[in-house]
């Protein structure tokens, strides 16, 4: 839902157009057209191309996330908080900032009382 959000901002920014600059050393333009066809930009291509096998290389090797939070611990204590708390899963970016907040005040009020 935060990633949706991102990249929504993202797919505006590189769509914008860049006004001209008195800095005659910041380029002007559209950001996808620019990387597109730097060329008209009086610039290059600068990107690297990898071969297949260290495509693959970096794929075996990525560690991609899960639904799970990196520490399932906590990812299992906030469950615990949302039934009994009766919170939702949320359905935005507003509501997923809600969410942690309240779900950061709970852990924090177990931690406080934990240590008292």
């Amino acid at each position: 839902m935060i990633q949706d959000e991102l990249d929504l901002v993202a797919e505006v920014w590189d769509s914008h157009v860049i006004r001209p600059s008195k800095n005659l050393m910041v380029p002007s333009g559209i950001p996808n057209v620019m990387f597109s066809v730097p060329e008209l930009y009086d610039s290059e291509n600068y990107m690297c191309l990898i071969d297949e096998e260290e495509f693959q290389l970096c794929q075996t090797n990525a560690l991609y996330r899960d639904g799970m939070a990196s520490d399932e611990d906590v990812y299992n204590l906030c469950i615990y908080i949302m039934a009994e708390q009766s919170l939702h899963m949320a359905k935005d970016a507003y509501e997923a900032l809600d969410l942690y907040l309240e779900l950061r005040q709970h852990i924090n009020d177990i931690l406080y009382a934990a240590s008292s």
